[in-house]
């Protein structure tokens, strides 16, 4: 393949991760509206666009406020979804299939991260004099 096609063929590609829109002012001072415009051309897991990528298409230099705004959108009613497995990144749920999928990996992780909680206080216990918390959950 010749140079200026695999610049064409990255061009395409990035076409498809990131369509092409214009942001109200409002929105510019409303990053959760943003992000929802943004995210409405990334329905289904097939769909996903990374943090990095939704970030610089909203002119932000991290993902921070993004997900910062992906969090809020989440709580306002709206399933969006992200995964760490190809394609990679946020998306809206397009079926109830991807919402359940997506509630199971969020139940694994919050399973490994009280274990690896339990382990790390049992740990600093053996170190430290660190006075025992009260259960939250």
């Amino acid at each position: 393949m010749s140079m200026g096609a695999d610049h064409k063929q990255a061009t395409e590609e990035m076409g498809k991760m990131i369509t092409p829109f214009i942001l109200t002012p409002w929105e510019r001072q409303n990053p959760p509206a943003a992000v929802l415009k943004l995210l409405r051309h990334h329905v289904g897991h097939r769909n996903a666009i990374i943090g990095r990528d939704l970030a610089a298409a909203l002119g932000h230099g991290d993902d921070h406020k993004i997900r910062l705004a992906i969090r809020e959108l989440i709580k306002e009613g709206h399933p969006i979804a992200s995964s760490v497995s190809e394609p990679m990144g946020f998306y809206i749920c397009a079926s109830e299939h991807e919402a359940v999928a997506y509630i199971a990996t969020l139940r694994a992780r919050a399973e490994e991260d009280m274990a690896r909680l339990r382990d790390f206080e049992q740990a600093a216990a053996t170190k430290f004099s660190i006075p025992e918390q009260p259960n939250l959950l």
